[in-house]
Parts: C-alpha cells; sequence; structure tokens
C-alpha cells in the first residue's frame, strides 16, 4: 500500500467516524430508527463516499444486523444499550466502525468496557503479533472487568470490496495463528455482554440484510430485476430492502427471501444474545503499518 493510498484510507477514515460520532450523539429516546439510518446513509453520501453496508441501529439483546425496513416504527427505548454500526467505501477500499450508546445509567459501564477492550486489542496491532495475541487483549479485559463476550461474533480482516476477507478476530482465547503484517486492515469489534449471559448469539426473526451470492436461473420477471439492481449497484457488498424498495418503488422482501433460497443471495438476519441479555459493541478500521497501528476510525462520541 502506497502513500497516496493510506492518506485515502485516512481521509475517508476522518470523515467517515465524525458522521458516526455525531450520530452516536444524537440518539435519544423516542427517535425512529428509521429516521436514524436514512440520515446517516446519506450524510454518507454528502461526502462524496459509498456505502459499505447499511447502517445497523440494534438495540439491547440485538447484538448486530438490524436496520430499518420499510414503514418501519420502531423507536429508540427510555432505557438500553444502542449499536450503531455504519461502514463506508471509496471504490472498495471500506472503514467499518461502531459506537455503542448507553441510554440511563445501569449500562454505562458496559459501553466503557466494551471501548475499553477494543481500545487494549488496538495497542496490539503490530506487524509480527498474531491475532490470537489481539484476541487475548480483548478478553483479559472483559473478563477482568466482570462482563463477558460474545464468543461467536468477530472482528474480520478487510481488503477491497470484501467486508470479511477471511480472517476473523474473535474476543475469546481460541486458535488465531495468523501474523499481522504492514498493510492488513482489520475491523476490531468486541461484542460485551452480562455475565450471567450465555455469551453467544443466534439469528432471530427475518433477515433484513443480504448480499450476492451466485448466479442463478429464474424465470420469474421481479426476481430477474432485482438480482440485475444487485449486480449493478451493490457487487457483493451487503444491501437491505429499504434500498431495494425505494429503486423499484414497491416492497421485495418476499422476492429476497426466494432468492435466498435459491442461494443467489446470502441472508443476515437480526443476531440476539440468546438469553437475552443486553449486548454492547466497540468498533474501528485499524491499518497496520511498520510504525504501528493507524486507528484509521478513531476517536469517541
Amino acid at each position: 500500500m502506497d502513500g497516496e493510498e493510506i492518506e485515502a484510507y485516512i481521509k475517508l477514515g476522518e470523515y467517515h467516524s465524525s458522521i458516526l460520532n455525531g450520530f452516536a450523539r444524537s440518539i435519544k429516546s423516542n427517535v425512529k430508527v428509521a429516521d436514524l439510518v436514512e440520515r446517516s446513509e446519506e450524510s454518507i453520501k454528502e461526502g462524496g463516499y459509498e456505502l459499505a453496508f447499511p447502517t445497523n441501529l440494534s438495540i439491547n439483546e440485538i447484538a448486530a444486523h438490524y436496520t430499518a425496513y420499510p414503514g418501519d416504527e420502531t423507536i429508540i427505548p427510555e432505557n438500553g444499550v444502542i449499536k450503531l454500526d455504519m461502514g463506508s467505501h471509496l471504490k472498495g477500499m471500506i472503514v467499518d466502525a461502531a459506537r455503542s450508546i448507553a441510554l440511563g445509567e445501569k449500562y454505562e459501564e458496559m459501553v466503557h468496557v466494551a471501548k475499553d477492550a477494543l481500545d487494549s486489542a488496538v495497542e496490539m496491532m503490530i506487524p509480527g503479533k498474531k491475532i490470537r495475541d489481539v484476541s487475548e487483549a480483548i478478553y483479559n479485559t472483559i473478563v477482568s472487568a466482570g462482563y463477558k463476550p460474545i464468543q461467536n461474533l468477530t472482528g474480520h480482516k478487510i481488503e477491497i470490496y470484501k467486508l470479511h476477507a477471511g480472517i476473523d478476530v474473535p474476543s475469546i482465547l481460541v486458535g488465531g495463528g495468523y501474523k499481522l503484517k504492514k498493510g492488513d486492515i482489520f475491523a476490531i469489534e468486541p461484542f460485551v455482554t452480562s455475565p450471567e449471559a450465555k455469551g453467544y448469539v443466534i439469528p432471530a426473526g427475518e433477515p433484513l440484510i443480504f448480499s450476492f451470492g451466485k448466479k442463478a436461473r429464474t424465470r420469474d420477471e421481479m426476481e430477474r430485476r432485482v438480482i440485475k439492481l444487485i449486480e449493478k449497484k451493490y457487487s457483493r457488498l451487503p444491501f437491505c430492502e429499504r434500498w431495494i424498495a425505494r429503486d423499484l418503488g414497491y416492497r421485495v422482501n418476499h422476492i429476497l427471501l426466494r432468492l435466498t433460497e435459491k442461494k443467489a443471495l446470502i441472508q443476515y438476519p437480526p443476531l440476539v444474545e440468546v438469553t437475552r441479555k443486553i449486548v454492547a459493541q466497540y468498533e474501528d478500521t485499524v491499518l497496520i503499518t511498520s510504525n504501528g497501528p493507524i486507528r484509521l476510525t478513531g476517536g469517541t462520541p
């Protein structure tokens, strides 16, 4: 990666984090989820960048993958933890970051622990360190504070037009022999829950986010129209029904589900902590250099 590319990543990350942090500060009870995600996505595009995935706004026990659907009337509750997760890209150069917002004092410590775990992980991200070193930093920070990590949600390596590039960063002490090297980009995202929780997530509810899977034959004119739109606008990056419905002028969730059954699409349903305990998350995108990590989306709301 040359200096020009690094500068482009830094500029993208700075803009992305400014939008993310601004919207995180604006989260309050009784605000419609749909309004917030729509406005956040528009703000990314106003900066001249593209969306790497739909804005996720996951509430309380929902850890990830909730975005508004057409006609969604969900509002932010009075108390709990809100996870705001956003992604931007410039010609496939992706940054991915999330913030948790505690509504009420009860969950402020949990949110701080998620951020501390992220901070500890970033310090370990230097060439030659192994993924397990990063995971150990996350795990020890969470457990020593009296909380529990989510064991089946991980950070991930990012490559051009690849949000998940095949190398995971767990929050627990498993595997992770990959050695970090100069030029690597990772999204590090500890998920934290209460000590009495089981500490893993399961799918719950209809999928709201999808990505292209593989070519599939269909005689259905509407399915062909949807596939053509997806291939043209989103390549293999995630999208949501809300975007497709806006382009076509009508709801298409039933069509997306049919295409999922045909393996043309991959689905990402909302992920919920199995015992329905509240989850907090913090995430930043990190570029590894010979001089140490660059936290492309650094900063807090």
